[in-house]
């Protein structure tokens, strides 16, 4: 009895490991996200939904519909974009998959939460391309920062250091006086003004996150039996937790400046 709970014990330290910052990520994003888009509603109505949903939903529904593709949903129907659904829904990827298989069912998880990492990826890219003179000094940044961490506190001291790095780097007065820079921001609000989960997501990822903790439940079960272990595994792979918390910062002061632009709209309109 009680290496079983030492077993779930053990499963659990690694489910948080390897999908504790993507959901920490996203919630944080979705904060910012219901935020910025009530003062931006508030202010200006669907049109100012509009304004940043013509790029953003499309490359939502694309993380979603791509990772469908890597874990072998069958995808019923794509909306990329629809401002008048009635009910709010700005688009949608309908999928279904095969029960029995392990590796569908976990790739729930994955395809809920794909709009996160998947637009995060975009950004860091759009950088990359866009911006290499802010890229190279920001991953020199990041790397000269890597050093294990432990903890809430070094956990967010680290998020700390990224995000102080990048604004420096990324509102620079050459940036500012750069064309690229502008197409970079508007790329960049319009994906993170729509980078959040639905419900619908949320309630696939969740059951995906259940069979991925069953599946670590199995391997370390197996690992007890046949004399082998998983942690140093799974240690190695969740190392790409911090590049996604440092990269998160894009989307996250991108999210920032639109919900402060909201905020301000508000204000303004009050005023009037």
């Amino acid at each position: 009895m009680q290496t079983f709970l030492h077993i779930l014990l053990l499963s659990t330290v690694e489910l948080v490991n390897l999908l504790g910052t993507i959901i920490v990520v996203g919630f944080v994003l979705g904060f910012l996200e219901k935020r910025a888009i009530a003062f931006i509603y508030h202010a200006f109505g669907w049109k100012g939904i509009a304004v940043t949903a013509w790029l953003g939903t499309p490359v939502h529904e694309f993380s979603h519909a791509l990772m469908c593709g890597i874990f072998r949903h069958e995808i019923v129907e794509i909306k990329w974009l629809q401002l008048k659904s009635g009910d709010g829904t700005l688009g949608y990827v309908s999928h279904q998959y095969n029960p029995d298989s392990v590796y569908q069912k976990i790739g729930n998880f994955f395809i809920g939460t794909a709009p996160v990492y998947i637009g995060i990826l975009i950004l860091s890219i759009g950088m990359y391309v866009l911006l290499p003179d802010t890229y190279r000094p920001f991953m020199q940044a990041i790397r000269a920062g890597l050093h294990p961490y432990s903890g809430l506190e070094s956990f967010f001291a680290f998020f700390g250091h990224s995000i102080g790095a990048l604004a420096s780097y990324l509102f620079s007065i050459e940036n500012l006086m750069n064309p690229r820079f502008w197409i970079f921001a508007i790329a960049g609000i319009c994906i993170s003004a729509h980078i959040s989960l639905s419900t619908a997501d949320l309630k696939g990822a969740w059951n995906g996150c259940l069979s991925i903790f069953g599946f670590l439940v199995f391997l370390n079960v197996a690992g007890f039996l046949f004399g082998f272990r998983t942690s140093s595994l799974i240690a190695r792979i969740s190392a790409y937790n911090l590049y996604i918390l440092a990269f998160s910062g894009i989307a996250f002061l991108f999210s920032l400046v639109w919900m402060s632009i909201g905020l301000l709209s508000v204000w303004a309109k009050k005023i009037r």
